[in-house]
């Protein structure tokens, strides 16, 4: 009777420790998150006229893609320009970013998450001779090699522009 009670008791040790290396560990700050290593933005509006919503998405650089009112929900925006006050070399060509919008009864819930900058070309040396790279991510810029967001000025100013940028599509006029 001891023994049966001693396996289960390890058997159940041995669960909750698989499902707890599951879980991977997330940073934020405001409304970005690291989700497997991964930069997200995401955040929830009152959804007050669907139609309306659809109109003023279609209206934005970053949202004329989407079409949810025919449950064309995800799409990739096209390049965006934006402007700040001492923001990194990377940021000044423009980026592209993968949108979604779920809605929901009297809410919808936005993702913008592979936001990329396809026309910045870095320098990079290698043995002493120039090579121009195209890493291009946010997530390369702004996230440490744990996961971690990278909480310099630079990094936040940046995340900052961004979530100026972002949540002015989505607030209600």
């Amino acid at each position: 009777m001891n023994f049966i009670n001693i396996r289960i008791t390890v058997l159940f040790l041995l669960i909750s420790f698989l499902g707890f290396s599951q879980i991977r560990k997330t940073d934020s700050i405001g409304n970005f998150y690291v989700v497997n290593n991964k930069l997200i933005w995401q955040k929830y509006y009152e959804l007050e006229d669907e139609n309306r919503l659809d109109q003023k998405l279609k209206q934005n650089v970053i949202t004329n893609n989407l079409d949810i009112l025919h449950f064309e929900t995800s799409a990739m925006s096209d390049l965006v320009y934006m402007d700040g006050n001492n923001l990194p070399q990377y940021t000044q060509k423009g980026f592209k970013a993968f949108v979604i919008v779920d809605v929901e009864r009297n809410q919808y819930r936005v993702t913008i998450k592979q936001i990329m900058f396809p026309e910045f070309v870095e320098n990079v040396y290698y043995n002493g001779m120039r090579q121009n790279s195209r890493t291009g991510s946010l997530d390369n810029y702004i996230l440490r090699q744990n996961g971690d967001i990278n909480r310099n000025n630079t990094s936040l100013n940046v995340l900052n522009s961004f979530d100026y940028i972002f949540d002015a599509v989505f607030l209600e006029d």
